[in-house]
């Protein structure tokens, strides 16, 4: 089944307008390779491949492709971050089992993957775990701890891609605790490492190819981004976590056209 980004965005979107709440522009800036991901693998069931949002905030682009795939209902993206939905404004393993991992809390989501990944491992499964984190992420030392286990154990089952689209809750990355040089810090910690844009599909198909051939370690993907991506008046920092009124709402569906 293909997935298409713009169709992700326009459930996103619709979703925060309607409530008044949640997050665009980072659930934008993934769109595509959510898109990707959605459509070429199954991460949904007991025997799938694993997924875990890592930065939780972005669960609008995750309950996208969950309705998108049939699982959500519009019924259920009505409830969007209501009380007792089990379509919390992050992602809730226990309303929502068909996610793996409950986060939100910044940090925790790499760690949890490379438990899974272990596990799968040990067990000999051919099954993959793929963990989206954001480059704000990056910041929390949790994700160095990780960074520097999963290259420990070989974990060739692990892909881990940062949403590097620069800029965070309080501004841009670079400003607030600068990451560069991205590339070679994660390189020296024993990761494969690949550099792509996160909006071109050739790339990202590329990235992943390459993740699966790879068998020395865990592969890490620095997938180029921009925040809000598909509307032209969201690509900055503000749009973080900021709700659109009316007037635009209307002009970002037809962008999104």
């Amino acid at each position: 089944m293909e997935i298409s980004a713009y169709a992700l965005r326009k459930t996103v979107l619709r979703i925060v307008y309607e409530k008044n709440s949640g997050h665009i522009g980072g659930s934008f800036s993934i769109a595509d390779v959510m898109s990707y991901l959605f459509s070429n693998y199954n991460l949904v069931g007991p025997d799938s491949h694993k997924f875990i949002l890592s930065k939780g905030h972005a669960a609008p682009i995750l309950y996208a492709a969950l309705y998108e795939l049939g699982i959500l209902s519009d019924l259920d993206l009505h409830s969007f971050r209501e009380v007792d939905s089990k379509l919390q404004g992050h992602p809730d393993k226990v309303r929502l089992p068909e996610v793996i991992a409950t986060t939100g809390s910044l940090g925790q989501g790499l760690s949890i993957a490379i438990g899974h990944a272990l596990a799968i491992k040990l067990k000999g499964s051919d099954k993959n775990v793929f963990c989206v984190v954001g480059d704000g992420e990056l910041q929390e030392g949790q994700i160095w701890e990780s960074l520097m286990l999963a290259p420990k154990f070989k974990l060739a089952n692990l892909c881990c891609l940062v949403d590097h689209n620069k800029s965070q809750n309080d501004g841009f990355v670079k400003d607030i605790l600068p990451l560069d040089p991205l590339d070679e810090k994660i390189k020296a910690f024993g990761w494969n490492v690949i550099r792509i844009s996160g909006h071109d599909r050739s790339q990202i198909q590329f990235a992943l190819e390459n993740f699966e051939s790879y068998q020395n370690g865990p592969t890490l993907v620095i997938l180029d981004t921009i925040k809000g991506m598909g509307v032209s008046f969201m690509q900055t920092p503000e749009w973080h976590a900021k709700v659109p009124n009316e007037e635009e709402y209307k002009r970002a569906i037809e962008e999104l056209m």
